[in-house]
């Protein structure tokens, strides 16, 4: 009984019924069409085919009809005794010199070319024993007829002296192109049929009927739509409408009939009275067009079809509106309406509306979600970029950025010329101009902002980098247009999946500092292998400057920079090395003005290298002008401290310079110049601004600083050399000095310039 029930509610179910009424549509469907392509296909192509036997019926009997009264015209001609009589005459002209004929005669040949409805272009009379010839412009030679005004190659002068009639009477030949030449221009003629006639009773007498073929195709055929072909008894071409040469065709006797030869039809009939064979040529895709009648006839059978669908489908929908009144009780209980309740909107907009809510929802959701993860990987990606841990929450997550697809990195720095009133919007945009451009790709891009003036491209299944390179060099050349602006674009490799992301930024932001000083926008792939490396400035060369400073002569500091600018450009320096070259210029500025005690200057000096400074300088112009400014008032201060520099402190100042290494006092110093120790602080406070211990210290944590750039020194050899003997007191001091430690300073330094390609020999 249960199974009894199951199979009773399988066969009534809802998808058993739609299934069975759908699959009698398309039973009824198809055996329309499949009834009506039997039944009307071999109609459709008989019906073609007699219809092109019709089409070139009538051709045919055109074509006859018009030779049989260009025949009639010119038998009634030749049947006049004065037509007879004048030919006569003509005959014999060099004899007479009857040349009051001519005008009689041309009258007589203009009622044939002069009939718009004989398509005849010229008539001809041929004197073959006097070699001239008279048309409606008069008399010519033979050689001029036929060399200068109907020029033709099949159809020279000696091939009409050569001709004969023999018995014949009229002869059609095929048509050739003919051409009037004179002396200062060639018209073309066009495609003519030569008709040549006996002039009874004269044997060297012919009259040749110039025919225009293309005005009888147009009069008589379908004016070039399909390939058109005359063929004379012999089977030699009279004239044709395609290029292509007509191939075998089995004629059948007088009657018509057609073949197929490759896709192409061809209709033939002979004609009664002259013997020529008309082909007519039709694709076989212009008799498909014939089925247009049979796809009407289809269209009205699936007209019908569909009538009768649209009926069982309303059938069914009634059937069905007992089901889905229950599912809209359902949904109205679910709802937490009373049963009593009843909406007055339909059915299927009650369900339309609860449905369509549900998708808002699951919409609103799915967005926010997609959102919050696409924020989500974004952020793990710049995690994983600058080598931050993940939240241990974000397990699944760390698994999925460990993608082993092979990968490319891209890292944009922007710069700018001069800075517009809305930098951010500038930089906005370029950033997606750069999205725009390497979106579309097979793999997934991700875009990181790792700085404000930083964007980093990760592209996954990027491809040969040579494809990278060519978009980047589009990019070049559009941001070419932007004098405002620029760009440094470092571009790896593409690494494996197993290579970290770390490793990848670590290296693009090592072949950023590859950037040479200019304002072109350089795309950077490899380090370039060059003599020029970071600069430092080197202790003998603080010393140069130095020197050169307490001189107080612009023009030999001015000239001392601009010859290291010099050097930096020839090396093909990077804008690395120059700023590292301004910085060290600045600190051994400081120095000197710290020897030569002027306090107010100092501040100064410290503020110049805060916010970086020269991360806007791409030409050595800037950075000379920026020196200029800054050194200026140094020298100045200079040149007028020494005109006034009192000669006790002068001496102090040389003094610690030589031995601040010794284990030196206030005392000792005072001891030299026969001065108690109590007068000598107060001058030098005085003088300086600054206590006797804090300038020596100071210059004890100078001199240490320099000396920890080697890393061959141990910090107790450094701290012995600069006048410290206890190497806990030079730590403490050396960090309350700098904020750092002499191990963290030196640590610092080497992170610092350990990115570098090398060390700049400064020669």
């Amino acid at each position: 009984m249960k199974r009894l029930l199951t199979s009773q509610f399988a066969l009534s179910g809802l998808f058993v019924k739609l299934m069975l009424s759908f699959l009698s549509i398309i039973l009824l469907l198809a055996s329309f069409n499949l009834f009506s392509h039997l039944y009307l296909s071999g109609k459709v192509y008989q019906e073609v085919v007699r219809q092109n036997e019709q089409a070139l019926k009538q051709t045919v009997e055109g074509y006859e009809n018009h030779f049989r009264l260009t025949q009639n015209m010119i038998l009634a001609l030749t049947q006049s005794d004065t037509w007879t009589a004048n030919l006569g005459i003509l005959s014999h002209l060099n004899e007479n010199r009857r040349y009051d004929v001519v005008n009689e005669v041309k009258s007589d040949l203009m009622t044939l070319y002069g009939n718009p409805f004989l398509h005849i272009e010229n008539f001809i009379l041929y004197f073959k024993t006097e070699d001239y010839v008279l048309e409606k412009e008069g008399l010519s030679s033979t050689s001029d007829m036929f060399g200068k005004y109907y020029s033709s190659q099949e159809y020279t002068a000696d091939f009409w002296r050569g001709q004969t009639m023999d018995n014949q009477y009229l002869k059609v030949m095929p048509a050739a192109s003919f051409t009037e030449t004179t002396m200062s221009s060639t018209r073309p003629l066009g495609r003519l049929m030569p008709v040549l006639i006996k002039a009874i009773p004269y044997e060297e007498v012919y009259g040749l009927v110039m025919l225009n073929p293309q005005r009888l195709e147009k009069a008589y055929g379908d004016a070039g739509k399909n390939p058109f072909y005359i063929m004379d008894a012999q089977n030699r071409l009279l004239f044709s409408t395609a290029e292509t040469e007509l191939p075998a065709l089995k004629y059948a006797g007088n009657t018509s009939a057609h073949e197929r030869i490759g896709d192409q039809y061809y209709f033939y009939e002979k004609g009664a009275q002259t013997g020529f064979t008309y082909v007519r040529v039709t694709e076989v895709a212009a008799i498909a067009t014939g089925l247009r009648g049979m796809r009407l006839l289809l269209a009205a059978l699936l007209t019908a079809a569909v009538l009768v669908s649209l009926l069982f489908s309303f059938l069914f929908s009634f059937r069905l509106n007992q089901p889905l009144q229950r599912l809209v009780a359902a949904l109205d209980r679910t709802a937490g309406s009373g049963p009593g309740k009843r909406s007055s909107v339909k059915e299927f907009a009650i369900i339309g509306d609860r449905l369509s809510s549900i998708l808002e929802n699951n919409q609103f959701i799915q967005n926010d979600l997609d959102h919050k993860n696409s924020l989500v990987r974004q952020y793990a990606y710049t995690y994983k970029v600058k080598n931050i841990p993940l939240n241990a929450k974000l397990g699944d997550l760390e698994e999925a950025l460990h993608s082993e697809q092979p990968y490319a990195s891209i890292l944009f720095k922007l710069s700018f010329t001069s800075l517009p009133e809305e930098p951010e919007k500038h930089t906005l945009a370029l950033w997606q101009l750069i999205q725009r451009l390497f979106t579309g790709g097979e793999g997934e891009n991700v875009v990181l902002q790792p700085e404000q003036d930083l964007l980093l491209l990760l592209l996954f299944n990027p491809g040969p980098q040579s494809g990278i390179l060519q978009v980047l060099g589009t990019l070049q050349e559009l941001l070419a247009e932007e004098p405002s602006l620029y760009l440094t674009i470092a571009v790896s490799p593409v690494y494996s999946g197993e290579t970290p992301f770390t490793d990848a930024y670590h290296n693009l932001t090592v072949l950023l500092k590859e950037r040479r000083l200019n304002r072109e926008t350089q795309i950077i792939v490899e380090p370039r292998a060059s003599s020029a490396k970071a600069f430092h400035m080197k202790v003998t060369y603080g010393d140069e400057l130095h020197n050169l400073l307490q001189s107080g002569s612009e023009d030999a500091v001015f000239g001392w920079v601009e010859r290291q600018l010099e050097q930096l450009r020839n090396k093909d320096a990077t804008a690395e090395d120059f700023r590292t070259f301004a910085r060290g210029v600045v600190e051994q500025t400081g120095k000197t003005v710290m020897k030569q005690n002027l306090p107010e200057l100092e501040a100064g000096l410290l503020s110049a290298l805060s916010g970086e400074p020269f991360a806007a300088f791409y030409s050595t112009v800037q950075y000379r002008e920026w020196l200029s400014g800054l050194l200026t008032p140094v020298l100045a201060a200079i040149r007028n401290g020494s005109e006034i520099r009192d000669p006790v402190i002068s001496f102090v100042l040389e003094y610690l310079d030589k031995h601040y290494g010794e284990d030196i006092n206030l005392s000792i110093v005072a001891d030299k110049l026969n001065l108690t120790s109590g007068y000598l602080s107060s001058i030098f406070k005085e003088k300086t601004g600054i206590n006797f211990s804090e300038y020596l210290n100071t210059l004890r944590i100078e001199r240490a600083k320099e000396l920890l750039l080697n890393i061959d020194l141990r910090i107790q050899d450094i701290a012995l050399q600069v006048g410290y003997q206890n190497v806990n007191s030079f730590i403490r001091t050396f960090k309350r000095s700098s904020g750092l430690t002499p191990g963290e300073y030196r640590k610092r330094y080497d992170q610092k310039h350990s990115t570098n390609t090398g060390t700049y020999d400064h020669e």
